[in-house]
C-alpha cells in the first residue's frame, strides 16, 4: 500500500528535476534576454498587431527602429515604424510614409521597404520597390527621407535605376560608407531573370553606377545583404509568387564579385518563409545575426507571420547555416543568443515506410540533412513514414520539411500515429492543415513509435494530386529525458477492484478493465503547473485526462493551450477517505476533486463536512508500474 509521505517524495523529487529534464524553455541567457516566439501573430506594447511586412531594422543610439510596409487590399497604406530597446516589446511610434504623402502613393504598391542612414547629411532614407496599384508593370524604386528615423518622410519619387527594371530590392551601407542597392532585374528579356547590383550617389538618393549583373537567369528574387569580417553574405529566394522555396546565398570579398555560386540555407521551403533582411545585432560581448523574413499565407495574404531566426555565419569558411527554433532568446545589450535544450530524438533511429522507391530510403527523413528525403515506390495515397525511439522518448514538438514542386506548390493533409508498442495508436489530426512547405505542431506525448500518415497532397494549380508522396526531414523534439517510462493503474477507494479507466474518450470506474490498457496511465509533471501532475493514457498516447466543461472528465487529445493544460493539471493531496491513499484537486477549480457519481468520472466540490461517501468516490489507491 502506497503511503502519503512516498507520494510526496515521489512528486517532490520529480518537480525538483522537472525543469532541467523537460527542456521546455530557452537555456537561460541572462536576466535581460527577451523569447522570440515564431509562427505567431506578434503584437505591439499596446496590444495592436505588427504591422510592419518584409522591413528592416535600424538601431539609433539604445532604440530599435523595425520599419515595415502595410498593405490593405493589396494596396499600399504605410510604411510604419515601431521602437524597442530590447526586439520583443515593440510601440508602434509613426506611419512614416502613408498613401496620402504623395498623389502616386494614392494607389500603389510599396514593397520591401528599407531605411539607411546617411552620416555625411544627417538624413534617414527609405528604398522601396514601387509599382502601380493593379499590376507589376512598372519596376521602379522608391526614395523617401527624413532628417529623423521616425519622422514624416518626405517623398522624392519613384524611377527605375539607370532605366533598368527593378523588382524585390535591398539596400546595404558597407564599412566605408558606400551606398548599394540589389535588386531582382531583367537582362535576358524576362522579369526577374538575373539580380543587378548598383551603387548609390552619396546621398543614398540616386543611383551613381551600375556594378553588374550576378545570378544570370536564375531567377532570383528576395535580396538581403550582410557583412561579416571581410566578407559578404547575399541571400535570395527563388521566384515563386506568394509560395514558399528553398532560399540559396552566395558570398564574395567584394561586392563587384566574384560572388560565389549559390548554397541552400534552411530547409527546401526555408522553413515556410520568404528572407526580407539580416539584422546584425552587435552587443557587449557577441555580434549576432538574425534572419528576418515574412511567412505568407498564399490563400489569404492578410494571414502574415514574421519569422525570426538565429543565423550562423561562418566567415573563415564562407559558410552560412539556419535552423528553425519555434522559441528562442536574444539578449540586446550583450548580443547573446539562446536556443532550445530540445532534443531531435528522430535523428539516426530506425525508420520504416509503408513503401520506398528504388533510390530513396526511409532513414533519409531523418538523418538530419534537410536536403535528401524519403519518396514512396509509387503515387498511391494515403502512406506512410514510421521512426522508432527504441524506447519512450517525450516528444514536444513536431516539425515537417515537405516535398513540394516549383510551380505546382502543394500543402499537405497528415495525421501524426503514437504508440507504445506499435498496435495500438493514437491520432493527433492534421488533415484541416494548408500550410505550406513547412510544419510545426505543438504537441505532447511519450511514447516509442511516431508514424506520419501522409493521407493527401491538395496543389494549388491542379485538381489531381500527382505528387508522390515525399518527405525531406522529420524532427521529433524533446527534453533529453522522458517525462516518465512507467505507468499508474488506480483503484476506488470504495470500490478496490474497479479502476480508472478512458472508455469512448469519457473517464470512469471498471472492473476487468479490456483492454486493461484503458486503465494504464503515464503520470507526468503537471502541463498547467510542475506542482501538479497530468494523467497520459498509455494506449492513446498524447491524450490527457482533463475536465471540460461540464465539469466531467474527459480523454482529450492535448492542445497547447492555457485552459487545456490548466484543465489536464492535478494537485496530489491526502486521500479524503484514507490519508494513506491520493485524492486529485483539479487545479483549475481550486477545491473540486475527481470522483466517481454511477461510475463516471467528475468534479465535486469536497471539504472537511463533506459526507463519508463523497469522500470516499474521491479516495483512490494508487499502483504504480
Amino acid at each position: 500500500m502506497e503511503v502519503r509521505s512516498r507520494v510526496v517524495l515521489l512528486w517532490a523529487t520529480v518537480v525538483a528535476l522537472a525543469a532541467s529534464l523537460l527542456g521546455y524553455l530557452p537555456e537561460r541567457a541572462n536576466a535581460a534576454s527577451v523569447s522570440i516566439t515564431n509562427g505567431t501573430d506578434w503584437l505591439d506594447t499596446a496590444g495592436n498587431p505588427i504591422l510592419a511586412n518584409s522591413g528592416n531594422i535600424l538601431k539609433v543610439g539604445s532604440t530599435y527602429y523595425l520599419y515595415g510596409e502595410h498593405a490593405v487590399g493589396g494596396t499600399f497604406d504605410s510604411v510604419n515604424v515601431y521602437t524597442s530597446t530590447d526586439l520583443k516589446n515593440w510601440t508602434f511610434s509613426n506611419a512614416i510614409l502613408t498613401k496620402s504623402s504623395a498623389t502616386e502613393l494614392n494607389s500603389s504598391k510599396i514593397e520591401r521597404p528599407k531605411v539607411i542612414y546617411n552620416s555625411s547629411t544627417g538624413q534617414y532614407v527609405l528604398w522601396a520597390h514601387y509599382e502601380n496599384g493593379t499590376d507589376y508593370s512598372l519596376a521602379r524604386v522608391a526614395v523617401a527621407t527624413s532628417s529623423t528615423p521616425n519622422g514624416n518622410f518626405t517623398y522624392q519619387g519613384s524611377f527605375r535605376p539607370l532605366d533598368y527594371e527593378s523588382r524585390d530590392m535591398t539596400v546595404f551601407v558597407d564599412s566605408d560608407g558606400d551606398g548599394y542597392l540589389f535588386s531582382a532585374s531583367k537582362k535576358n528579356g524576362g522579369a526577374n531573370d538575373t539580380m543587378a547590383v548598383f551603387k548609390m550617389n552619396s546621398s543614398y538618393t540616386g543611383i551613381s553606377s551600375f556594378v553588374g549583373w550576378l545570378f544570370e537567369n536564375g531567377y532570383r528574387e528576395a535580396p538581403a545583404v550582410v557583412k561579416k569580417g571581410s566578407r559578404y553574405y547575399l541571400f535570395t529566394s527563388q521566384a515563386s509568387g506568394w509560395y514558399p522555396n528553398q532560399g540559396a546565398y552566395a558570398t564574395a570579398t567584394s561586392i563587384s564579385g566574384t560572388w560565389s555560386s549559390l548554397s541552400p540555407f534552411g530547409n527546401p521551403s526555408a522553413f515556410g518563409s520568404q528572407i526580407h533582411d539580416i539584422a546584425t545585432i552587435a552587443g557587449s560581448s557577441a555580434t549576432s545575426y538574425i534572419y528576418m523574413a515574412d511567412r505568407w499565407n498564399p490563400l489569404d495574404l492578410s494571414d502574415h507571420k514574421h519569422i525570426w531566426l538565429p543565423l550562423t555565419l561562418n566567415d573563415s569558411a564562407g559558410t552560412a547555416t539556419l535552423e528553425w527554433y519555434s522559441d528562442w532568446s536574444i539578449d540586446a545589450a550583450s548580443g547573446a543568443i539562446a536556443t532550445p535544450s530540445l532534443v531531435n530524438h528522430a535523428e539516426g533511429k530506425t525508420a520504416t515506410a509503408g513503401s520506398t522507391a528504388s533510390t530513396s530510403a526511409a532513414s533519409n527523413a531523418n538523418d538530419g540533412n534537410y536536403q535528401t528525403s524519403w519518396t514512396a515506390s509509387s503515387a498511391a495515397w494515403p502512406s506512410w513514414w514510421q521512426v522508432d525511439f527504441g524506447a519512450p522518448k517525450t516528444i514536444t514538438e513536431v516539425d515537417i520539411s515537405w516535398f513540394m514542386y516549383k510551380g505546382s506548390e502543394g500543402y499537405y493533409k497528415y495525421k501524426i500515429e503514437v504508440s507504445n508498442d506499435g498496435v495500438n495508436y493514437s491520432t493527433i489530426d492534421r488533415t484541416t492543415n494548408t500550410t505550406y512547405g513547412f510544419t510545426t505542431d505543438k504537441v505532447h506525448f511519450t511514447a516509442r513509435y511516431v508514424r506520419i500518415n501522409l493521407v493527401n497532397a491538395v496543389l494549388w494549380n491542379n485538381p489531381s494530386n500527382w505528387y508522390t508522396p515525399t518527405l525531406h526531414e522529420v524532427k521529433l523534439l524533446g527534453p533529453s529525458t522522458a517525462d516518465a517510462t512507467g505507468y499508474s493503474q488506480f483503484a476506488s477507494h470504495n470500490y478496490p477492484t474497479y479502476y480508472i479507466r478512458h472508455y469512448n474518450y469519457v473517464a470512469r470506474i471498471d472492473p476487468s478493465v479490456s483492454p486493461v490498457l484503458d486503465s494504464e496511465f503515464r503520470v507526468v509533471p503537471g502541463l498547467g503547473s510542475s506542482s501538479g501532475v497530468s494523467l497520459e493514457s498509455i494506449n492513446f498516447p498524447g491524450y490527457f485526462l482533463r475536465r471540460n466543461s461540464s465539469n466531467k472528465i474527459v480523454l482529450e487529445v492535448y492542445s497547447d493551450t492555457t485552459a487545456y493544460k490548466n484543465d489536464a493539471t492535478f494537485l496530489l493531496a491526502s486521500g479524503w477517505a484514507d490519508s494513506s491513499k491520493i485524492s486529485f484537486q483539479s487545479y483549475s477549480q481550486p477545491g473540486y476533486y475527481i470522483r466517481h457519481y454511477n461510475y463516471v468520472l467528475q468534479l465535486d466540490s469536497v471539504t472537511s463536512s463533506s459526507s463519508s461517501t463523497l469522500k470516499s468516490d474521491a479516495t483512490f489507491q494508487r499502483y504504480n508500474y
